[in-house]
Protein backbone atom coordinates (compact mmCIF):
# COMPACT_ATOMS: atom_id res chain seq x y z
CA UNK A 1 0.00 0.00 0.00
CA UNK A 2 1.75 3.60 -1.05
CA UNK A 3 1.20 6.10 1.71
CA UNK A 4 -1.42 8.26 -0.54
CA UNK A 5 -3.45 5.20 -0.14
CA UNK A 6 -2.48 4.83 3.36
CA UNK A 7 -3.43 8.18 4.31
CA UNK A 8 -6.75 8.19 2.03
CA UNK A 9 -8.12 5.00 3.84
CA UNK A 10 -7.11 6.25 7.36
CA UNK A 11 -9.15 9.54 6.01
CA UNK A 12 -12.40 7.46 4.80
CA UNK A 13 -12.09 5.56 8.39
CA UNK A 14 -12.41 8.56 10.34
CA UNK A 15 -15.15 10.22 8.40
CA UNK A 16 -17.09 7.32 8.53
CA UNK A 17 -17.03 6.98 12.39
CA UNK A 18 -17.64 10.78 12.66
CA UNK A 19 -20.62 10.68 10.41
CA UNK A 20 -21.72 7.85 12.05
CA UNK A 21 -21.57 9.88 15.54
CA UNK A 22 -23.37 13.02 13.95
CA UNK A 23 -26.22 10.69 12.62
CA UNK A 24 -26.44 9.27 16.24
CA UNK A 25 -26.71 12.42 17.69
CA UNK A 26 -29.14 14.32 15.48
CA UNK A 27 -31.50 11.77 16.29
CA UNK A 28 -31.62 12.22 19.26
CA UNK A 29 -31.63 16.00 19.16
CA UNK A 30 -34.79 15.68 16.53
CA UNK A 31 -36.38 12.66 19.35
CA UNK A 32 -35.79 15.61 21.97
CA UNK A 33 -37.68 18.31 19.93
CA UNK A 34 -34.49 20.54 19.83
CA UNK A 35 -35.24 23.52 17.16
CA UNK A 36 -34.46 23.17 13.78
CA UNK A 37 -32.50 26.68 14.42
CA UNK A 38 -30.23 25.36 17.19
CA UNK A 39 -29.46 22.89 15.25
CA UNK A 40 -27.45 24.61 12.23
CA UNK A 41 -26.97 27.49 15.08
CA UNK A 42 -25.35 25.12 17.83
CA UNK A 43 -24.88 21.70 16.78
CA UNK A 44 -23.53 22.06 13.34
CA UNK A 45 -21.01 24.17 14.34
CA UNK A 46 -19.77 22.14 16.62
CA UNK A 47 -19.41 18.99 14.55
CA UNK A 48 -17.85 20.81 11.96
CA UNK A 49 -15.09 22.09 14.95
CA UNK A 50 -15.03 17.95 16.10
CA UNK A 51 -14.12 17.32 12.64
CA UNK A 52 -11.21 19.73 12.15
CA UNK A 53 -9.77 19.02 15.46
CA UNK A 54 -9.83 14.99 14.09
CA UNK A 55 -8.18 16.23 10.78
CA UNK A 56 -5.94 18.20 12.54
CA UNK A 57 -4.79 15.10 14.31
CA UNK A 58 -4.39 12.96 11.09
CA UNK A 59 -2.89 15.70 8.61
CA UNK A 60 -1.31 18.12 10.62
CA UNK A 61 -2.35 22.22 10.12
CA UNK A 62 -5.25 22.81 7.82
CA UNK A 63 -8.47 24.37 7.10
CA UNK A 64 -11.34 23.83 7.30
CA UNK A 65 -14.48 25.85 5.50
CA UNK A 66 -17.57 24.49 7.09
CA UNK A 67 -21.11 25.30 5.93
CA UNK A 68 -22.16 26.30 9.24
CA UNK A 69 -19.08 27.40 10.88
CA UNK A 70 -17.26 29.11 8.28
CA UNK A 71 -13.30 29.46 8.31
CA UNK A 72 -11.70 27.62 11.17
CA UNK A 73 -7.92 27.44 10.88
CA UNK A 74 -5.25 30.01 9.09
CA UNK A 75 -4.90 29.94 5.32
CA UNK A 76 -2.42 28.13 3.96
CA UNK A 77 -1.26 26.47 0.33
CA UNK A 78 -1.15 22.72 2.66
CA UNK A 79 -4.73 21.16 3.42
CA UNK A 80 -8.48 22.48 3.02
CA UNK A 81 -11.44 20.44 4.13
CA UNK A 82 -14.65 22.15 2.87
CA UNK A 83 -17.47 20.09 4.43
CA UNK A 84 -21.56 20.08 5.37
CA UNK A 85 -22.11 17.49 7.90
CA UNK A 86 -25.80 17.56 8.19
CA UNK A 87 -26.53 18.75 4.14
CA UNK A 88 -30.20 18.48 3.87
CA UNK A 89 -31.12 18.99 7.25
CA UNK A 90 -34.24 20.64 6.95
CA UNK A 91 -35.05 17.28 5.44
CA UNK A 92 -33.71 15.52 8.53
CA UNK A 93 -35.61 17.16 10.70
CA UNK A 94 -38.84 17.05 9.30
CA UNK A 95 -38.55 13.25 8.77
CA UNK A 96 -37.95 12.91 4.89
CA UNK A 97 -34.96 11.25 2.95
CA UNK A 98 -31.79 12.84 1.37
CA UNK A 99 -29.41 14.45 3.84
CA UNK A 100 -25.71 13.66 4.10
CA UNK A 101 -22.48 13.76 5.55
CA UNK A 102 -20.41 15.62 2.68
CA UNK A 103 -16.59 16.12 3.26
CA UNK A 104 -13.81 17.13 0.49
CA UNK A 105 -10.08 17.52 0.85
CA UNK A 106 -7.85 19.90 -1.30
CA UNK A 107 -4.05 20.13 -1.48
CA UNK A 108 -2.59 23.49 -3.02
CA UNK A 109 -6.08 24.56 -3.96
CA UNK A 110 -7.10 21.50 -5.81
CA UNK A 111 -10.09 19.55 -4.62
CA UNK A 112 -8.11 15.62 -4.25
CA UNK A 113 -10.86 13.54 -2.30
CA UNK A 114 -14.37 13.76 -2.07
CA UNK A 115 -16.81 11.29 0.29
CA UNK A 116 -20.54 11.94 1.11
CA UNK A 117 -21.75 9.67 3.15
CA UNK A 118 -26.19 8.84 2.49
CA UNK A 119 -26.92 9.13 6.56
CA UNK A 120 -30.55 7.18 5.96
CA UNK A 121 -28.44 3.68 5.64
CA UNK A 122 -24.85 5.05 5.85
CA UNK A 123 -24.02 3.95 2.30
CA UNK A 124 -21.29 6.55 0.49
CA UNK A 125 -20.16 8.08 -2.34
CA UNK A 126 -16.41 8.39 -2.59
CA UNK A 127 -13.60 9.57 -5.93
CA UNK A 128 -9.65 10.26 -5.55
CA UNK A 129 -8.53 12.83 -8.19
CA UNK A 130 -7.77 10.61 -11.16
CA UNK A 131 -8.96 7.07 -9.35
CA UNK A 132 -12.22 7.29 -10.65
CA UNK A 133 -15.49 7.22 -8.59
CA UNK A 134 -17.64 5.00 -6.43
CA UNK A 135 -20.52 4.10 -4.59
CA UNK A 136 -20.28 1.69 -1.16
CA UNK A 137 -23.59 0.43 -0.68
CA UNK A 138 -24.97 -1.13 2.66
CA UNK A 139 -23.20 -4.15 2.63
CA UNK A 140 -19.71 -2.47 1.97
CA UNK A 141 -19.89 -3.60 -1.48
CA UNK A 142 -18.08 -0.77 -4.04
CA UNK A 143 -19.65 -0.16 -7.79
CA UNK A 144 -17.58 1.95 -9.79
CA UNK A 145 -20.27 5.13 -10.61
CA UNK A 146 -19.53 4.77 -14.58
CA UNK A 147 -21.00 1.17 -14.87
CA UNK A 148 -23.80 2.36 -12.58
CA UNK A 149 -24.82 5.19 -14.20
CA UNK A 150 -24.99 2.95 -17.82
CA UNK A 151 -27.38 0.24 -15.85
CA UNK A 152 -29.96 2.80 -15.13
CA UNK A 153 -32.95 1.80 -16.87
CA UNK A 154 -34.81 5.23 -16.69
CA UNK A 155 -33.43 8.85 -15.65
CA UNK A 156 -35.06 12.19 -15.44
CA UNK A 157 -34.13 14.94 -17.82
CA UNK A 158 -33.09 17.11 -14.82
CA UNK A 159 -32.19 17.72 -11.77
CA UNK A 160 -32.48 20.93 -9.61
CA UNK A 161 -30.65 22.34 -6.63
CA UNK A 162 -32.28 25.46 -5.02
CA UNK A 163 -33.56 26.94 -8.29
CA UNK A 164 -37.03 26.95 -10.29
CA UNK A 165 -36.95 26.19 -14.13
CA UNK A 166 -39.01 27.69 -16.68
CA UNK A 167 -40.32 25.38 -19.16
CA UNK A 168 -38.81 22.20 -17.49
CA UNK A 169 -39.92 20.26 -15.11
CA UNK A 170 -36.92 18.44 -12.96
CA UNK A 171 -37.10 16.33 -9.89
CA UNK A 172 -35.32 18.11 -6.29
CA UNK A 173 -33.67 16.24 -3.41
CA UNK A 174 -32.67 19.51 -1.53
CA UNK A 175 -29.95 17.64 -0.19
CA UNK A 176 -27.07 19.42 -2.39
CA UNK A 177 -24.64 16.72 -1.80
CA UNK A 178 -26.59 13.48 -3.00
CA UNK A 179 -28.31 15.71 -6.07
CA UNK A 180 -24.71 15.66 -7.40
CA UNK A 181 -24.11 11.68 -6.23
CA UNK A 182 -27.58 11.35 -7.93
CA UNK A 183 -26.06 12.86 -11.16
CA UNK A 184 -23.19 10.69 -10.91
CA UNK A 185 -25.38 7.63 -10.55
CA UNK A 186 -27.15 8.16 -13.54
CA UNK A 187 -30.44 9.49 -12.13
CA UNK A 188 -30.81 12.27 -14.17
CA UNK A 189 -29.30 13.41 -18.16
CA UNK A 190 -28.57 17.19 -16.22
CA UNK A 191 -28.46 19.04 -12.91
CA UNK A 192 -28.81 22.91 -12.82
CA UNK A 193 -28.57 24.45 -9.51
CA UNK A 194 -26.83 27.05 -6.88
CA UNK A 195 -24.93 25.70 -4.01
CA UNK A 196 -22.49 26.94 -1.69
CA UNK A 197 -18.88 25.61 -1.93
CA UNK A 198 -18.57 23.94 1.29
CA UNK A 199 -21.73 21.41 0.26
CA UNK A 200 -20.77 21.40 -3.21
CA UNK A 201 -17.04 20.10 -3.01
CA UNK A 202 -17.09 16.41 -2.53
CA UNK A 203 -19.78 16.31 -4.89
CA UNK A 204 -17.94 17.97 -7.39
CA UNK A 205 -14.71 15.72 -7.65
CA UNK A 206 -17.33 12.75 -7.18
CA UNK A 207 -19.11 13.94 -10.74
CA UNK A 208 -16.75 14.50 -12.56
CA UNK A 209 -14.62 11.54 -11.68
CA UNK A 210 -17.77 9.48 -13.21
CA UNK A 211 -17.24 11.27 -16.30
CA UNK A 212 -19.87 14.24 -15.83
CA UNK A 213 -18.65 17.60 -17.13
CA UNK A 214 -19.04 21.31 -15.32
CA UNK A 215 -19.99 24.48 -16.54
CA UNK A 216 -20.97 27.81 -15.57
CA UNK A 217 -24.65 29.14 -16.17
CA UNK A 218 -22.99 30.71 -19.34
CA UNK A 219 -21.45 27.50 -20.26
CA UNK A 220 -18.00 28.77 -19.36
CA UNK A 221 -15.89 25.29 -18.48
CA UNK A 222 -15.62 25.06 -14.75
CA UNK A 223 -12.64 23.18 -13.62
CA UNK A 224 -12.71 23.98 -10.22
CA UNK A 225 -13.61 25.24 -6.77
CA UNK A 226 -12.44 28.44 -4.99
CA UNK A 227 -10.95 27.90 -1.84
CA UNK A 228 -13.27 30.08 0.25
CA UNK A 229 -17.04 29.95 1.25
CA UNK A 230 -18.86 31.17 -2.24
CA UNK A 231 -21.69 30.80 -4.08
CA UNK A 232 -21.22 28.15 -7.47
CA UNK A 233 -23.58 28.45 -9.96
CA UNK A 234 -23.37 25.47 -12.11
CA UNK A 235 -24.79 23.06 -15.23
CA UNK A 236 -23.53 19.46 -15.10
CA UNK A 237 -23.96 16.54 -17.34
CA UNK A 238 -22.22 14.10 -19.84
CA UNK A 239 -20.44 16.50 -22.53
CA UNK A 240 -22.84 15.26 -24.90
CA UNK A 241 -25.93 16.92 -22.75
CA UNK A 242 -24.28 20.00 -21.82
CA UNK A 243 -23.49 20.70 -26.05
CA UNK A 244 -27.32 19.98 -26.54
CA UNK A 245 -28.91 22.16 -23.76
CA UNK A 246 -26.11 25.55 -24.82
CA UNK A 247 -27.78 24.96 -28.21
CA UNK A 248 -31.03 25.52 -27.25
CA UNK A 249 -30.03 28.63 -25.05
CA UNK A 250 -27.67 31.06 -24.67
CA UNK A 251 -27.35 31.36 -21.19
CA UNK A 252 -28.82 29.27 -18.17
CA UNK A 253 -29.89 32.96 -17.00
CA UNK A 254 -32.95 32.70 -19.03
CA UNK A 255 -34.27 29.58 -17.94
CA UNK A 256 -33.44 29.92 -14.61
CA UNK A 257 -36.09 31.17 -11.31
CA UNK A 258 -33.59 31.05 -8.55
CA UNK A 259 -35.19 30.11 -5.36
Amino acid sequence: MSEREGLVGSVEELVLRHASKVVKEAEGLRDRGISYRILIKVYKPKWERELYGLLKGLLGDLMLIGKDSGVLGRRRLGWTCLCDLLDGSLNFMCGLKYYAYSVALAKEGEVVYGIVVDLENMAYYKAERGGGAFYVDESGEEHELKEEAVRVPVNFKVLATNVTLRSLHPIELRCSALELCALARGAAEIGIGKTWTPEFAAGFLIAKESGLTFTDWDFKPLECIPMEYREVKYVCGTPKALKELSAKTRTLKDLVIEA
